[in-house]
């Protein structure tokens, strides 16, 4: 059993370190909690929710690549 503690821990901490310093994987993983968070919740609350984070986030790529 500690044995399967210690692998859990293990690779949990390799999957941050991954996450953490890789943004494919954080845009990844952020796309799959929304795309979830879109499947299993209902209400147009959720939709406009949906459009004003896709919104936050165009606006902000546009403006990185405006300071680049």
């Amino acid at each position: 059993m500690e044995n399967l503690v210690q692998d859990l821990s293990t690779r949990s901490k390799r999957v941050l370190e991954m996450v953490r310093y890789n943004r494919p994987a954080q845009l990844g993983a952020l796309a799959v909690y929304l795309l979830l968070w879109f499947l299993f919740s209902t209400g147009l609350t959720t939709v406009w929710v949906a459009v004003g984070a896709g919104l936050g986030w165009l606006v902000g790529q546009s403006e990185k690549r405006s300071q680049d």
